[in-house]
């Protein structure tokens, strides 16, 4: 479905919450660690007082976090509230051509491209709302009830047990984080991969840590270990020509596209992934997210939706997989995350390997801001 026949919307209020708490362990990847989980919500009002609710990303560095909500409260006001949406992937565009000259001046396209996400989201999660209707059936009338998913964030130094207790939990794939040197990846991956059952799967994320060379020569042992995609072996920016030459040498699938932010970057990229993962919450929100994917599959890629963060972007990319369709699985991280369970609340139970999405209008869920009050660290209001 279009954005158009999700029908108009006026925008009454905004809503921006942030909360923030600690978690026992630290989310552990090959440039740093996340000590602590911080999420910033948008909620977006209609003068029915229907709402829908949006993810800033902002995970990593968690102190990231308050300054993108500060940053959607300077700018979502003059952006939405009292505005008629009649098209929400017409109006995403917009929005991002009105701030495109902010984001060059300021050199922060990543913060202001994280707000105009968060809005996108809501807007859609909003119009399915209106309409009575789950967000994936707004997408797409013919959509999914089911998808299939993996256990994401297996860190380096527990990563064994973690896929225990996710196998446990219903998942029967999984990914390691890798690039901590040669010992302790080949340790965790041959670790793992003795653990598997017939039929489950190991995925391999490096978090673009290597250089050319080094991507290649683990993307060797990688593919002998029987992993079945590695993921941002090397930087986002490097040469086109690195990707190529690294595509032509792997012998098991390439994955990426979480840190690709503009759809030139994208259709470039898809000359050498095999699997295309972009972010909800980082670029593009709903709109462009969901076109992306279908491009993706137009050209004989996987979508796997990256996200790593709160509730509402995991049940947003839960939605864009169900109504887009494919072989792609959901990422669904299994570190400890108070803030996300809060928002999910258990509407994505695993089971064999796949969960089913609420059948309630929008994300299916209903937001309990006050549940997570003991977290709140801002909130701000607009109409």
């Amino acid at each position: 479905m279009s954005g158009q026949a999700a029908g108009a919307i006026r925008v009454a209020r905004i809503r921006i919450e942030v909360f923030r708490a600690p978690v026992p362990n630290p989310v552990v990847v090959s440039f740093g660690s996340i000590t602590e989980r911080s999420i910033a919500m948008v909620a977006l009002e209609d003068a029915d007082g229907a709402v829908g609710w949006g993810d800033i990303w902002g995970n990593f560095p968690s102190i990231t976090t308050e300054y993108r909500a500060r940053l959607a409260g300077r700018l979502l006001p003059d952006l939405l509230l009292g505005r008629t949406v009649d098209d929400i992937p017409a109006h995403y565009a917009a929005m991002m051509g009105q701030l495109r000259v902010l984001a060059i001046q300021s050199g922060e396209y990543g913060p202001v491209a994280a707000v105009v996400a968060a809005a996108d989201q809501a807007l859609w999660d909003l119009a399915a709302r209106r309409r009575g209707v789950p967000l994936r059936r707004l997408l797409d009338p013919g959509a999914r009830d089911r998808i299939p998913v993996y256990a994401s964030g297996l860190n380096p130094d527990d990563g064994t047990e973690m896929a225990g207790r996710a196998r446990q939990a219903g998942h029967r794939n999984f990914k390691l984080k890798v690039g901590f040197g040669d010992g302790i990846d080949r340790g965790n991956v041959g670790a793992i991969r003795r653990e598997m059952a017939k039929g489950e799967r190991l995925f391999a994320d490096a978090n673009q840590r290597w250089d050319p060379e080094a991507a290649e020569e683990a993307a060797g042992w990688l593919a002998d270990a029987g992993v079945g995609w590695l993921e941002e072996p090397m930087r986002a920016d490097a040469p086109d020509r690195d990707w190529q030459r690294l595509r032509t040498a792997m012998r098991l699938p390439l994955a990426g596209g979480e840190n690709l932010t503009d759809h030139g970057l994208i259709d470039r990229a898809l000359g050498w992934l095999d699997i295309m993962q972009p972010d909800v919450g980082k670029w593009g929100g709903v709109s462009d997210n969901v076109a992306i994917a279908r491009r993706a599959l137009a050209r004989g890629r996987t979508y796997c939706p990256h996200w790593l963060a709160g509730g509402l972007g995991l049940l947003h990319s839960a939605n864009i997989l169900a109504a887009v369709g494919g072989e792609g699985l959901l990422e669904m991280d299994v570190n400890a995350n108070p803030l996300r369970d809060a928002v999910v609340r258990g509407a994505l139970d695993i089971e064999d390997g796949h969960v089913r999405l609420p059948d309630g209008p929008g994300l299916g869920i209903e937001v309990d801001t006050g549940a997570m009050s003991g977290w709140r660290a801002a909130s701000e209001e607009f109409a």
